[in-house]
């Protein structure tokens, strides 16, 4: 083996970078694919615009601790659903790449249905196909060469744009984005810095860097070679029937690859598939259109590219899929999934919309009064924030009935309205009599609130110990 089939594909025998452009391939995975990312990017474009009982769909409000999906509103105190949900989509990549490979990164990875479908498209109605869009980088600047790449790097900056915006507004809602984009930057200081950056990003990793942030950025090509094992069900080359390639053997001791590479050609990475499983390898099966094109043009079976796995190779025989995913490694994952998904919907389930938090005056515990009997009173200073973690208006009304002889509750309002996702602080004091401290060991008031909106009616209640000099 020569020292050039050692090196990547994408750099030279002086290790400079060759920037790709591979071939366009048609096929019936191609179709597949193209179908997949346009619903994707629909998806992701749509997704911030679309509310659902009056909430943004997906919301990820970082700097308000507020994150809604699907019309349901969590706060940070609801941190453990967001882990579940994390650890359940988590581990449900590591059970899909233990049972099909690196089908993520070809089928819906961002880095690889933006490129795809957006980017290298621009590439093509402007520049032309693959071939003379080498033929165009391997030319020194001209006229030709500078409007082609002009209109290029000006559509991707177009694109980036729009990417960048509809980012953002999974995190500042929609409608605020609006109200910023309508304003000045100088109103909006902070969110247009980060969709500038977000914008030059884009057009870094999708314009120029491309297949680099595969190879070399992106942990979760390392992690495949620990997920995946030899009955992971991948794109690979049968080399049962394609060796000795063409060129390799004498006429009548030859496989069937036709040594066309053509496989390398079309792949976005620059790796020659016929050398097995490899990192760079992102599952695009644009190398299995390729290569069914060229077998049925030699009139040859097509799959000599295909999704197998490495036990079917050495076998040289079909595993069922039911077979492939009753392993120890996917009935794991499984079973964990099922776990972390029922912790979830328990959790879901106990969660409630209208939440209320009561907490003692940090700065003074009590205050200690003499009345104009001589008498000493005790006053404490009580906290309340209220919580509308639902989709509509909630009444909070409050009530302390079952109190201790000589305790008094004096609130500013006894009932208060919410409006959904939001919030309301304010205090009240409660007064007794210091005698009564020597009485019992703890006085407990308890706090109700009858809470109610158009689709809620829930009692809430909390108690408060009352404290004073021992």
């Amino acid at each position: 083996m020569s020292l050039g089939d050692e090196r990547l594909g994408t750099t030279d025998e002086s290790g400079g970078r060759l920037f790709l452009h591979p071939a366009e391939v048609k096929g019936i995975f191609r179709r597949y694919r193209t179908v997949v990312h346009i619903l994707l990017l629909c998806v992701f474009l749509a997704v911030p615009w679309v509310h659902w009982n009056g909430l943004q769909l997906i919301l990820l409000d970082i700097p308000n601790r507020t994150f809604i999906f699907f019309g349901i509103l969590l706060k940070s105190h609801d941190a453990p659903m967001l882990f579940l949900l994390l650890a359940i989509g988590g581990i449900g990549l590591a059970a899909v790449t233990a049972v099909f490979g690196r089908i993520w990164c070809g089928w819906a990875c961002p880095q690889t249905v933006f490129i795809d479908a957006i980017y290298r498209q621009i590439e093509v109605m402007i520049q032309g196909k693959y071939f003379k869009r080498r033929k165009l980088q391997a030319k020194s600047l001209g006229l030709e060469k500078f409007i082609k790449l002009g209109l290029t790097w000006i559509c991707f900056i177009i694109v980036s744009t729009v990417i960048a915006h509809s980012f953002v507004a999974y995190f500042v809602g929609s409608e605020r984005l609006l109200e910023m984009m309508q304003g000045s930057p100088e109103e909006n200081k902070t969110a247009f810095l980060i969709v500038l950056s977000m914008t030059l990003l884009l057009l870094f990793d999708f314009g120029w860097f491309r297949e680099q942030f595969c190879i070399i950025a992106c942990p979760y090509g390392r992690f495949q070679s620990v997920l995946m094992d030899s009955s992971t069900t991948t794109v690979l080359y049968d080399y049962n029937r394609g060796e000795p390639r063409k060129g390799l053997a004498p006429m009548g001791s030859r496989g069937d690859c036709v040594n066309c590479r053509r496989c390398v050609e079309v792949c976005p990475t620059g790796i020659d598939i016929r050398r097995g499983i490899q990192m760079e390898c992102i599952g695009c099966t644009a190398c299995i259109d390729a290569c069914d094109d060229i077998m049925t043009k030699v009139k040859k079976p097509v799959g000599l590219i295909r999704y197998a796995s490495e036990e079917e190779l050495i076998s040289k025989t079909d595993i069922s899929l039911k077979k492939k995913l009753i392993t120890p490694r996917v009935i794991i994952y499984v079973m964990l999934i099922i776990l972390l998904s029922g912790a979830l919907i328990f959790s879901l389930r106990q969660h409630q919309v209208a939440a209320i938090t009561l907490l003692r005056k940090s700065s003074a515990p009590y205050v200690e009064q003499t009345l104009s009997d001589g008498s000493k009173q005790i006053i404490n200073h009580i906290s309340l924030h209220l919580h509308n973690q639902g989709t509509e208006e909630l009444n909070y009304t409050m009530s302390a009935s079952v109190l201790p002889p000589s305790v008094e509750v004096i609130i500013p309002v006894n009932s208060v309205k919410i409006q959904k996702n939001s919030s309301t602080n304010f205090s009240f004091i409660i007064k007794f009599k210091k005698e009564l401290l020597g009485s019992q060991k703890k006085i407990i008031i308890p706090i109700s609130f009858d809470v109610s909106g158009e689709h809620t009616n829930v009692q809430l209640s909390q108690e408060i110990n009352l404290v004073g000099p021992n």
